[in-house]
């Protein structure tokens, strides 16, 4: 009898203990990766990833957009207008930041050490199980290119390299793809 009593008593109050609310003056600030050269990776992420078969639909968590496949204006069209517009750009930052936050962090507080426990590195590299099988290998330009940027010093000079020689029939290097606008490559 005294044991029904013990285990109801510990039955009421497990629902109790395991819906505790959590400390609302708990402040947790990710370390995010630098946005200055996104524009770069997101160019090498829309032509390696972006396709309206893969990352390029609003169906997937990583959602990528620009001027080669998704565009995020419902009035623009691939290629129309030839560019990737900075509001695609802060779209794919946001996309890629926001699929594994604390992973993300990690990543970037650790100055890229450890890429390829980001999913973004880890299935293109085939370590994690992708749809779109092995798209890059370690040491490779778009590899080069993105864990540069996950340690803040991203390397233009190799996202240019990984992107293809034209992208809506103009160089990736012009005034207005690739965020170079402002920027020479590294």
């Amino acid at each position: 009898m005294r044991r029904r009593r013990l285990l109801f008593s510990a039955l009421l109050l497990l629902p109790v203990i395991a819906c505790s609310v959590p400390d609302g003056s708990a402040v947790v600030t990710p370390t995010l990766p630098t946005t200055s050269g996104f524009p770069y990776v997101a160019e090498v992420m829309e032509h390696r990833c972006g396709t309206l078969d893969c990352h390029g639909t609003v169906a997937r968590n990583l959602r990528v957009y620009g001027d080669e496949g998704l565009r995020f204006a419902a009035s623009d069209r691939p290629c129309v207008p030839a560019a990737t517009t900075d509001t695609e750009v802060g779209q794919d930052y946001d996309s890629v930041v926001g699929l594994e936050p604390e992973e993300m962090s990690a990543v970037v507080a650790g100055h890229g050490a450890n890429p390829d426990q980001l999913s973004m590195i880890a299935k293109p590299l085939g370590i994690e199980s992708h749809m779109g099988g092995t798209v890059f290998s370690v040491g490779d330009d778009t590899y080069t290119c993105l864990t540069s940027w996950l340690s803040s010093a991203t390397d233009t000079a190799a996202c240019l390299r990984a992107m293809p020689s034209m992208i809506c029939g103009v160089a990736p290097t012009s005034a207005f793809d690739a965020g170079v606008l402002d920027a020479a490559p590294d």
